[in-house]
C-alpha cells in the first residue's frame, strides 16, 4: 500500500469499481473525475476543490447538481499498483479509479461566478477539459466547440449562454 499525494492526482480518473456498503458491485456505470491542481469537475454532477489532510481526501463541491448527501465526500486513497484505491470515511464503499494514459499538462482551473452569484469552474488537464455551471457538468476535449466557447475575454467566459465572470484562476488553463 503506497501513500497518494494530491499533486499524483491531476488528469482523468475513470471509476472501475464501485462496492457499496451492502457488498454489491458496480463496474458498469461510466464515471469519470478530471483533477487539475486542486479543482476538479466530476461527471456524477459536482464540482469544486480537492483537499488532502493525511491519507484522507475530501472534495469541496462548490458547483453541485444535484442535492448534497448528508456526509462531506471524503476518502483515505492509497495506491494498489496502478490503481487508486478510495475507501470512504463517512460511508463504507470502496471506488477503484484508473488514470487515463494522457498529458497532463498544461493543467489549470479557471473559478466565475455567473450573474445570479451561482459558481462555475473550468478545469484543464492536457488535452481535456471539464465545465461544470448552470446545471452542466461535461469533460470534453480541448478544441471542441465547447472549448472555444468557454475562452476567457474582458475578464469573463460566456458558457450556456451567460456571461460569467472570472474570480481567480489556478495553474495553466490555456496554452
Amino acid at each position: 500500500m503506497t501513500s497518494v499525494i494530491a499533486s499524483d492526482c491531476a488528469g482523468l480518473w475513470r471509476r472501475t469499481l464501485l462496492i457499496g456498503a451492502d457488498g454489491t458491485r458496480d463496474t458498469g456505470t461510466d464515471v469519470m473525475w478530471l483533477q487539475g491542481p486542486t479543482a476538479y469537475v466530476d461527471t456524477r454532477g459536482f464540482a469544486g476543490t480537492l483537499h488532502q489532510r493525511g491519507d484522507v481526501f475530501e472534495w469541496h463541491r462548490e458547483v453541485d447538481v444535484e442535492p448534497p448527501g448528508p456526509h462531506p465526500d471524503a476518502g483515505a486513497m492509497h495506491w494498489d499498483g496502478d490503481t487508486l484505491v478510495e475507501t470512504g470515511v463517512h460511508e463504507s464503499y470502496v471506488e477503484h479509479w484508473q488514470r487515463e494514459a494522457r498529458p497532463t499538462s498544461p493543467c489549470g482551473a479557471v473559478f466565475v461566478r455567473g450573474p445570479d452569484g451561482r459558481p462555475g469552474l473550468v478545469v484543464r488537464a492536457g488535452d481535456l477539459f471539464g465545465w461544470a455551471g448552470g446545471g452542466v457538468v461535461v469533460i470534453d476535449a480541448v478544441g471542441s466547440p465547447r472549448w472555444t466557447a468557454l475562452q476567457p475575454s474582458d475578464n469573463q467566459i460566456r458558457a450556456n449562454g451567460v456571461r460569467w465572470i472570472i474570480e481567480r484562476y489556478e495553474g495553466v488553463v490555456n496554452q
